[in-house]
């Protein structure tokens, strides 16, 4: 299959908060990348210390050695190695010394052979609102900031190329920290967005649309650079979000001029949908999530034992801020929906029993995920997600078998018990199931 033109970057970025992939996971990565017509991985863990808070101080050498063995990788892989810096309200670029410290700390990464260079300026304090003076006040500093590195980088590697990632970064709507941004910065220079769409949330969300990449190249004169949070969790690190790829413009290839998935913390998990990724990557208008995530699901747990990876990908998805009834991208959606207010009567005991129907071959999934023969790394992986899931059915079944006999007192508290965990297990349920347990114990 042709890969398509554009994005000329298609990747995985390491941005999230939390736990960070170890050396042996990075390298598996690199070596996996173009299988996934991918080219690109971007090195940002937010809690390395000497990428962010202590942007300045350089990298001890057994770091080195890892990033040298990464950088060598990625050459003999024929992909590109990336380093992102992000020095935020600390890094002043007017002052010479700070200046000089940015160089010193990224022109070992040039010695690398590393030729594309993040800068990143995402969550930083000083403004709140973008639309003001002190917006456009702020977006100069910052482009002075890119500017200067973007600069001072050419002269010492003729094949480089830049990304900016700005303060405002969820949105393709003017404000004039935007619009002097992008006025300012140099034309080498991709910028950084993770949502383009109203109705949807701009950090994780659940469509980026064709439209709205438009949107963006109109308002500002450059294609965005998505940064896809899709199935990121480092938020919630006890839940599973494992969605297929979707939700995505099928012309986004042509109209960004870069795609990177910043992923879950826990590596292993996010090898499906880097597959269904690369599966659209390379035929964005024909790209079926569905039939993708079930042929990756296959390459990771064994083609007998496929279909539990499916069971799991339906009941835990990338539901970012998920709404009762919202459906796109939610597990609860697996369920029978709402209506319009409490129900009564035959309608009550349609929605029970529609409830139990659904769920009743689910209480004793954890008993068949037991004994398929998956691998073991996997299967470590995924069992309290199984657990969890057999848990819920057999609380909702339960519930639905006797709200409406002899056990129906205490039938809600019994389940909420059971279902409604506190944010702070080890491992949690998605949102939206968790709410329709509530609403349905409310009824």
């Amino acid at each position: 299959m042709k890969t398509p033109e554009w994005p000329r970057y298609r990747g995985v970025i390491e941005g999230f908060y939390g736990p960070m992939w170890s050396h042996e996971e990075r390298l598996h990565l690199i070596r996996h990348l173009r299988g996934w017509n991918m080219n690109l991985y971007i090195y940002g863990p937010r809690d390395d210390p000497y990428h962010r808070l202590r942007w300045e101080a350089p990298y001890p050498a057994e770091e080195w050695r890892r990033f040298t063995e990464l950088a060598n990788e990625a050459r003999r892989q024929q992909v590109e190695f990336s380093y992102a810096i992000s020095p935020g309200t600390s890094f002043d670029p007017d002052r010479p010394e700070h200046r000089r410290a940015l160089m010193d700390k990224l022109q070992p990464f040039v010695d690398l052979g590393c030729t594309f260079f993040p800068l990143l300026y995402d969550d930083a304090n000083g403004v709140s609102d973008f639309d003001t003076e002190a917006g456009e006040r702020l977006a100069e500093r910052q482009a002075r900031a890119m500017n200067g590195m973007a600069e001072a980088l050419a002269a010492r590697c003729a094949a480089a190329r830049f990304l900016f990632c700005p303060t405002q970064y969820m949105t393709a709507d003017k404000s004039r920290y935007l619009c002097r941004l992008h006025a300012l910065l140099d034309p080498r220079i991709e910028t950084v967005v993770t949502g383009v769409d109203s109705g949807t949330d701009g950090i994780c969300p659940r469509t980026f649309s064709d439209e709205g990449a438009r949107r963006y190249f109109e308002n500002f004169g450059r294609r965005p650079f998505l940064w896809d949070n899709f199935n990121v969790r480092d938020n919630s690190l006890n839940t599973l979000h494992w969605s297929p790829y979707q939700g995505r413009g099928a012309h986004l290839p042509e109209l960004c001029s870069g795609i990177v998935l910043n992923p879950q913390n826990h590596y292993l998990l996010n090898l499906p949908v880097f597959g269904c990724a690369g599966d659209y990557f390379a035929t964005p208008r024909g790209y079926d999530p569905r039939a993708s995530m079930r042929r990756h699901l296959a390459e990771l747990m064994g083609e007998e034992v496929a279909e539990l990876g499916v069971e799991l990908s339906r009941w835990f998805t990338a539901e970012w801020f998920a709404r009762p009834g919202d459906g796109f991208l939610s597990s609860e959606a697996n369920l029978p929906a709402f209506g319009d207010g409490p129900p009564a009567g035959s309608a009550r005991k349609a929605l029970l029993a529609g409830v139990r129907e659904r769920l009743a071959p689910l209480t004793d999934f954890k008993g068949r995920f037991n004994r398929a023969l998956i691998p073991p790394q996997v299967a470590g992986a995924l069992v309290p997600y199984a657990s969890l899931l057999t848990d819920y059915a057999q609380a909702m079944v339960e519930f639905c078998d006797s709200v409406e006999g002899a056990r129906a007192d205490g039938a809600a508290a019994r389940l909420l018990e059971r279902v409604d965990r506190p944010e702070t297990e080890c491992f949690r349920l998605p949102f939206s199931l968790i709410e329709y347990a509530r609403w349905l114990a409310r009824m």
